[in-house]
C-alpha cells in the first residue's frame, strides 16, 4: 500500500473503490502495514466500494420522511418483468426475464452517463422505442409508490447529500479505470460543499514488460503457473498477480494448471500449502455451490416427481441427515433405480421399488422416511402462499431433511449458508412488489433466479498468488504480474452493441466502448495501467485456438519477447512420482478357484463372458462388477427388445399351436395381437410410468402390431408345431457349476422332437456358435443340457427388414430357410458344443483371469477401467476393429 494512502486512511479519510474485491484487499494491506509498524490495535479504515458508499450515504439522510424505498436488484427486475408482460411488445419477446435484465442494464448505463431517454433529434428504432416506453412506465411506478433504485442514488446524493456532515472531510476515489458522468457530477458537488475529493493516480512502478507466445492455452496456463512458483521461490513475500481476460470461462482450466505446479515442496515455499498458495478471485453463481444445489434439489421435490440425475445428487449428498450411516445403501439404491431406465420417477414408484425390489443392502430406510415426512408436509400446505410464507415453508422442508447435514461445516460452507439466507431475504423482499399469494412453481422459480444472479465467493485469507479477471484487477498493485490471453481477437475486446440505446447516444455521451475508437482507447489505457501496476509484467498469448490461428494484440506488438522458457522449469509431478518408485513387476493370471457350491448369477451369460474374455467373466460373476446403466429418452434397444419378447410370450401362451394360428381369422388374429400388446405394455409401464405417456404408448403399439403381424406370416409357413414353453426357466448343474437358464421358446413337432428358439432384435449370425469362443452360447448350452430330443436351434430375427429364422437343424425344412450343416452330423455338433462349453466352465472354475479379449469383446464392454486393457495394447483401435466374421 502506498504511504500516502496509508496516511489518509490513518487520518480517517474515506476510500471509495470500484469493486468489493479491491476494498477487501486494501483493508488487508492496511492491517498488514500496521502490524509491520508494531501496532497491536487500530481503527478500522473506512474503505467501501462505490455502490456501498452510495447506499450508506443515502440511508444517512436526515429527512427520513422524503426518503424513498430503495429497491434491490430482485425487486427492480420483478417490476420490470411486470411492466414488460403488460406491454404491447410482450408477444415479440422470447424470454421476458432476460429482456428485463437487459432493460435494467441499459437503464443503469443511461443513468451512469446521464443519457436522456432519448434526446431530441435522435430517432429510436423499434427496440429503443419499446425500451423508452418501459422506462417511462417504470419511472411512473417509482414516483407513484415512492421507490428508487441503486442506479439513481448518485443523482439523489448530488442534490440531497448533507454536506455539513462531510465538510472538511477527505474522500479518495481509488482504482477507477475511468469515472462515469454521474460520478464526476457527484465529485463536483462534493467539492462545492468544501469536501476534499482526491482521484488517486498511480505511480508508474514498471521496470520491465515482456511478452510470450505459446502453441496452445494449456501450455500458456502451465507456463504462467511455473513462472508464478519461480517468483515465489525467489521472494516468498512477493505479491504475484495473474490476470485473465476470460477468467470466467477458463476457471477450471486455470485451477487445473496451477494445481499441477503448486504441489507441496521443499525450499523457500515450504511454509505454504497448496491450498493457500494461490486463489482464484472470481465469484460463481450461488446456485453452483454443492450445499445450495442440495437445498434447491430438496425443495424441487415439492413437485413429487424427481429427475433421476437430481436424485443421484441427493442420495450422495453429505448435507442430508443420515448420509454417513446410509452412504453405501443410498448408492446401491441409486444403482437399482438406474436399472428401471426412467429419467423421472414419482414418489409412488419410488416407494414401491424400495419396498418390493430392494435387497437389504440397498434399503435406505432413513432417507425414505425423510421423503415420506416431506411428502406429508407438501400435501398439508395450501397451493398458494405469500413469498414470506414460502420462505418459512422452504426452511421447514430443509429442516425435515436435516440440511445442511450432521457434520461440522467448513468456513466456506458457513459463508455459503449465510449467502443462502441472504438469498431467501431477497426472495422475501419481493413481497413488497408482488401482489397477493403465489404458487410453488412461481416461488421456486424466483428463488432459482435470485441464486443464479447472485455472484458469490467465500472470503479467504490473502494468498501470495492472486488470479483475477480484468475487472478484479482494477486498482491492484503487484510485484510481478502475468496477463493471459492477449490475442488480437480478444484484446481490445469486441464492441457489444446495446439494442435499447441508439448508437449515436452512446457515442455522443462518450460511453466507453460505444465506438471502435473509444473501445481501442479504453483497451490502450487499461493495458498501460496493467504495465504501470507492477514492476515486472509478462503478457502471453496463444498461437492456436481450436482450428483458428491467433496473433498478438496490436497493443503489445511493440513489447519485447521474453527469452525465458517456463515450460520446463519443473518436472511433471506424475513423472517425479514414477521416477522415485521402486516398481516390482509380476504376471498374475490365476485367481483362487471358484466356489462352485454357490449359484452363479447370469446363467449362460457366464459362458458368453468367459468365451469373450476370461477376466470379464471373473469381474462380472465373481467380483459382481457392473457399471451404471445409461438412461435414454424413451426405451433403449434392450427395453424395446424385452417388450417384443413379452408380447410374443403372451401371444403364444394364448395361441398355443400352429393349428390355432391357421384356423383363426385375420380379424381374430389382429384382435389377439392388440390384446397381448396391451398386456405387455401395461406390465412394462409398471416399471416405467413416466416413459409410457399416451402418445408414446400409441406409437409403441403400432410398432409392435406391425412386427407381430409380419412375424406370424413367417410362422404360417411352418409344418404343424405346438409351443410347449415360453420364457422357461430351469436350473441345471454343468461341469460343477449351478446355473439358471431361461429359453425364450420351445416348440414340439408332430413326431415328438423339439426345437429351441431365441428371439433377437439385433444383429445375429450362426457363426456366433462356430468357434472355440462362441459369442452367444445360450442355445448350444441349453441343447447339450436338455433331456429332450433337440433337432434344431434357431435365432428368430425380429429386426425390421430381416425377419426370419437363422440357425442349424438336424434335417431340412424343420424351420423356414434353415438348412442342415452338411460338413458335420448333428450329433457330432452337439458333442463339439459340449466339449467347448465344458472347457469354458473348467477355465472359469480354476480361476483363469487372463486379459485376452476376442476381437470384438471390448466393443461394448463397460469394464475397461477395471481390466485396463488399453494400457497393454499399443493401438487401442485394435480392440474395436470389426470381426471378419461380421463383415
Amino acid at each position: 500500500m502506498d504511504d500516502r494512502v496509508f496516511q489518509w486512511l490513518s487520518e480517517g479519510a474515506s476510500l471509495i473503490t470500484p469493486t468489493q474485491r479491491l476494498a477487501r484487499h486494501l483493508r488487508y494491506q492496511f492491517a498488514k502495514k500496521n502490524i509491520a509498524n508494531d501496532k497491536r490495535a487500530w481503527e478500522t479504515p473506512d474503505i467501501l466500494p462505490w455502490s456501498g458508499w452510495c447506499k450508506r450515504n443515502y440511508k444517512s439522510l436526515s429527512d427520513l420522511d422524503s426518503i424513498q424505498i430503495l429497491l434491490n436488484p430482485a425487486q427492480q427486475l420483478w417490476i420490470l418483468q411486470e411492466i414488460i408482460k403488460s406491454s404491447p411488445d410482450k408477444d415479440k419477446l422470447l424470454h421476458i426475464t432476460a429482456t428485463a435484465r437487459q432493460v435494467a442494464h441499459s437503464y443503469q448505463v443511461c443513468k451512469e452517463w446521464c443519457i436522456p431517454i432519448f434526446p431530441k433529434g435522435v430517432y429510436p428504432g423499434e427496440d429503443a422505442m419499446a425500451f423508452k416506453n418501459w422506462v417511462n412506465s417504470y419511472e411512473e411506478r417509482k414516483q407513484k409508490e415512492g421507490l428508487t433504485d441503486e442506479a439513481s442514488l448518485p443523482d439523489i446524493l448530488v442534490n440531497e447529500i448533507e454536506a455539513d456532515k462531510l465538510k472538511n472531510s477527505k474522500i479518495v476515489f481509488y482504482g477507477f479505470d475511468y469515472l462515469t458522468t454521474q460520478q464526476i457530477n457527484l465529485i463536483q458537488s462534493l467539492k462545492e460543499s468544501a469536501v476534499k475529493v482526491i482521484v488517486y493516480e498511480f505511480d508508474d512502478h514498471n521496470i520491465k514488460a515482456v511478452k510470450n507466445e505459446y502453441i496452445e492455452q494449456k501450455k500458456e496456463l502451465y507456463a504462467a503457473a511455473a513462472w508464478a512458483r519461480k517468483q515465489l521461490e525467489q521472494n516468498p513475500s512477493a505479491s504475484i498477480g495473474i490476470v485473465s481476460l476470460n477468467l470466467n470461462s477458463i476457471r477450471e482450466d486455470i485451477d487445473h494448471g496451477f494445481r499441477s505446479v503448486f504441489m507441496p515442496d521443499t525450499g523457500n515455499i515450504s511454509t505454504y500449502t497448496n491450498q493457500n498458495l494461490y486463489s482464484i478471485s472470481i465469484g460463481q453463481p450461488l446456485s453452483a455451490y454443492p450445499l445450495v444445489q442440495t437445498a434447491i434439489n430438496l425443495l424441487m421435490l415439492g413437485t413429487r416427481s424427481v429427475d433421476i440425475n437430481t436424485f443421484d445428487k441427493l442420495l450422495h449428498s453429505p448435507f442430508i441427515k443420515g448420509s454417513n450411516e446410509e452412504y453405501s445403501k443410498r448408492a446401491q439404491f441409486y444403482y437399482l433405480l438406474r436399472q428401471f431406465g426412467e429419467q423421472k420417477i414419482g414418489f409412488k414408484a419410488l416407494y414401491w421399488i424400495h419396498s418390493e425390489r430392494c435387497h437389504e443392502f440397498a434399503r435406505c430406510d432413513e432417507f425414505i422416511e425423510l421423503l415420506k415426512s416431506f411428502e406429508l408436509s407438501v400435501l398439508s400446505h395450501a397451493k398458494q402462499h405469500t413469498l414470506n410464507e414460502w420462505i418459512v415453508i422452504f426452511s421447514e422442508w430443509l429442516k425435515l431433511f436435516g440440511w445442511p447435514g450432521e457434520r461440522s461445516l467448513t468456513s466456506d460452507e458457513h459463508q455459503t449458508v449465510n449467502a443462502w439466507q441472504a438469498a431467501l431475504s431477497q426472495l422475501g423482499s419481493l413481497s413488497s412488489v408482488v401482489s397477493g399469494p403465489v404458487n410453488f412453481q412461481t416461488a421456486i422459480y424466483q428463488l432459482n433466479r435470485i441464486l443464479s444472479d447472485s455472484r458469490f465467493q467465500p472470503e479467504t485469507e490473502e494468498t501470495p498468488v492472486q488470479i483475477l479477471g480484468l475487472t478484479g484487477a482494477a486498482g491492484m498493485q503487484f510485484d510481478c504480474l502475468w496477463v493471459l490471453g492477449m490475442q488480437d481477437d480478444a484484446w481490445p475486446e469486441k464492441k457489444i452493441t446495446n439494442p435499447f440505446i441508439p448508437r449515436s447516444c452512446l457515442k455522443d455521451y462518450n460511453v466507453p466502448g460505444s465506438s471502435a475508437e473509444l473501445q481501442y482507447e479504453k483497451a490502450r489505457k487499461m493495458t498501460q495501467q496493467l504495465i504501470e501496476s507492477s514492476k515486472h509484467v509478462v503478457f502471453s498469448y496463444t498461437r492456436q485456438e481450436s482450428d483458428k490461428e491467433c496473433r498478438p494484440s496490436p497493443l503489445i506488438k511493440s513489447i519485447d519477447r521474453d527469452k525465458n522458457n517456463y515450460l520446463d522449469i519443473y518436472p511433471k509431478f506424475i513423472s517425479t512420482i514414477f521416477s522415485s518408485a521402486r516398481i516390482e513387476k509380476f504376471i498374475d493370471l490365476e485367481n483362487p478357484a471358484a466356489s462352485v457350491a454357490k449359484e452363479v448369477k447370469g446363467g449362460s451369460l457366464l459362458f458368453k463372458d468367459q468365451a469373450a474374455c476370461s477376466f470379464k467373466a471373473f469381474a462380472r460373476h465373481r467380483l459382481h462388477a457392473q457399471s451404471l446403466q445409461n438412461i435414454d429418452i424413451g426405451l433403449n434397444a434392450m427395453e424395446r427388445g424385452n417388450l417384443a419378447h413379452r408380447s410374443l410370450q403372451y401371444l403364444w401362451q394364448r395361441l398355443k399351436d400352429s393349428e390355432n394360428l391357421h384356423y383363426k381369422s385375420d380379424a381374430e388374429i389382429q384382435s389377439l395381437i392388440v390384446s397381448v400388446i396391451d398386456d405387455a405394455i401395461k406390465q412394462q409401464a409398471l416399471y416405467q410410468p413416466e416413459t409410457f405417456t399416451d402418445r408414446f404408448t400409441e406409437l409403441e403399439k403400432k410398432r409392435l402390431q406391425r412386427l407381430l403381424s409380419d412375424w406370424l406370416s413367417i410362422e404360417r409357413q411352418r409344418d404343424q408345431f405346438k409351443v410347449v414353453a415360453t420364457e422357461k426357466k430351469k436350473e441345471i448343474k454343468f461341469s460343477g457349476i449351478n446355473l439358471q437358464l431361461r429359453v425364450d421358446r420351445i416348440d414340439e413337432l408332430d413326431d415328438g422332437r423339439f426345437v429351441i428358439i431365441d428371439y433377437k432384435t439385433g444383429q445375429i449370425s450362426v457363426r456366433d456358435w462356430d468357434s472355440e469362443n462362441p459369442k452367444d452360447p445360450q442355445l448350444p448350452l441349453y441343447a447339450v443340457t436338455s433331456e429332450q430330443k433337440i433337432v434344431a436351434l434357431a435365432f428368430a430375427s425380429l429386426k425390421r427388414g430381416k425377419l426370419g429364422y437363422v440357425g442349424y437343424s438336424e434335417e431340412e425344412n424343420l424351420l423356414p430357410a434353415i438348412k442342415t450343416n452338411n460338413s458335420i452330423k448333428w450329433n457330432e455338433q452337439i458333442k463339439i458344443w459340449r466339449n467347448i462349453l465344458t472347457k469354458l466352465a473348467e477355465n472359469f472354475c480354476k480361476g483363469d483371469i487372463n486379459v485376452d479379449p476376442t476381437v470384438t469383446a471390448c466393443r461394448y464392454c463397460d469394464l475397461h477401467s477395471l481390466c485396463r486393457v488399453y494400457d497393454r495394447i499399443e493401438n487401442p483401435d485394435d480392440i474395436n476393429r470389426e470381426d471378419p466374421q461380421d463383415a
